[in-house]
């Protein structure tokens, strides 16, 4: 009976490890998604444009006066934005403003397992989360 119950549990380790790594895609998709929306509201509160840079080389995100947040190097990132918003060195931003409305894009992200598709609708500035 021991030797049963710690064959169980030596298998508990492994299949922990993988449901972590299973949920990395997701929980960088949230908090992308935080940012965002973030990134939108704040706009509309101060009145003033705000932008979201994503750094595809640094595997980083910034708000316009946050400090940059790392990103899980794990995951492959896209990122589709107006043409005014890229930037020198892999990265670009999408721009929220005052009455709501952004830039526009896309960002992708995920791993062979799932991919996780971030839109921001130019006329409204909403942003949605589609796996």
């Amino acid at each position: 009976m021991l030797a049963i119950l710690a064959g169980m549990l030596s298998l508990v380790p492994p299949m922990f490890a993988g449901a972590v790594a299973g949920n990395e895609p997701h929980s960088a998709a949230r908090q992308v998604l935080a940012a965002l929306r973030y990134a939108h509201s704040r706009a509309v509160a101060s009145r003033r444009p705000v932008a979201f840079t994503l750094d595809l080389d640094r595997r980083r995100y910034q708000v316009d006066g946050r400090p940059a947040v790392a990103l899980p190097s794990s995951l492959a990132y896209t990122l589709i934005t107006a043409e005014s918003e890229v930037r020198d060195g892999g990265s670009g931003a999408i721009r929220f403003y005052a009455d709501g409305s952004a830039s526009g894009g896309r960002i992708t992200l995920g791993n062979d397992a799932v991919t996780y598709r971030l839109d921001v609708a130019w006329l409204s500035g909403r942003v949605t989360l589609l796996e």
